[in-house]
């Protein structure tokens, strides 16, 4: 039948449709995605991903200035001090946090495709 070959072939006991109106037989379980996923607190923190690993952090202030004032410039490294090509850097405002992920998001910084977006 159709229901033996969803449960036994496919792995879907359900319709897409039954599935995801389903609830937790726990009600202390969530029971939509926001519940789950973490809520943006301070939105003046950004982090950046790809950089290059040998730019410091005042170049990479220099970079940012042109969405705002940088507050605060850390680039991750390792136990060794190499780095991570990462970083996390604060702003101002809401508003020049906005403006940079606008005008930094998939730029290129020395070859390196950066991504920017609020850090959680």
């Amino acid at each position: 039948s159709k229901q033996w070959y969803q449960r036994r072939v496919r792995g879907r006991p359900y319709p897409d449709d039954a599935r995801r109106h389903r609830t937790h037989p726990d009600p202390g379980y969530p029971s939509i995605l926001s519940e789950v996923l973490p809520v943006v607190e301070d939105k003046t923190k950004l982090y950046i991903k790809n950089i290059p690993f040998d730019l410091s952090s005042d170049q990479l202030r220099e970079y940012f200035r042109h969405a705002g004032q940088v507050l605060e410039c850390i680039i991750m490294t390792d136990p060794e001090g190499r780095s991570r090509g990462s970083a996390t850097l604060r702003l101002s405002t809401q508003g020049e946090c906005d403006r940079a992920i606008n005008m930094f998001h998939r730029s290129q910084l020395r070859g390196h495709e950066i991504e920017v977006r609020y850090d959680i």
